[in-house]
């Protein structure tokens, strides 16, 4: 059963060795760690926040809102990037230590949740399509339109 929480393995000894509560975050989905500065993100669809932890203890440091079902999360030159199928993609940065605040949200493309990022160009690519309307009393999602996948393509701008 599904608990909402992290386990932190020690992988010489191969086993459990803690559990931290993923609570105010529920449901994750995606997660990225910067080893560095020791912070755990966690991408959380309900509610959809976010959750910025301490590797050292499982401390919350932060609880952040983002978009709308969030798929994945990345780490690129100190931010965090949570991209949802809402077509939002969420910058997350610690803007003094140990105070993290949502610096942008970039809007993208309706679907665009799986995210790939280059740390060569800081790019970030988002695979998506256009989506027929939806069907009333409908269980699933829109279905994609033939021949329009695409790759959004996001990168800082020029002057910075």
């Amino acid at each position: 059963m599904d608990k909402n929480e992290v386990a932190v393995v020690d992988i010489k000894a191969r086993k459990v060795v803690a559990r931290w509560p993923g609570a105010p975050g529920g449901a994750p989905v995606g997660m990225s760690i910067d080893t560095k500065k020791g912070r755990l993100f966690i991408g959380c669809r309900k509610p959809q926040k976010l959750i910025v932890l301490s590797t050292g203890d499982g401390k919350v440091l932060a609880d952040l809102p983002i978009g709308e079902s969030v798929d994945a999360t990345k780490i690129d030159n100190g931010q965090a990037f949570a991209s949802c199928r809402d077509g939002t993609l969420t910058v997350a940065g610690e803007t003094s230590l140990g105070r993290f605040e949502i610096v942008q949200t970039v809007k993208t493309r309706p679907g665009a949740r799986t995210m790939g990022l280059d740390p060569t160009t800081h790019r970030i690519y988002l695979p998506t399509a256009e989506f027929e309307e939806p069907k009333p009393g409908a269980t699933r999602g829109p279905a994609t339109k033939p021949g329009t996948f695409m790759i959004v393509v996001v990168a800082r701008s020029a002057t910075h």
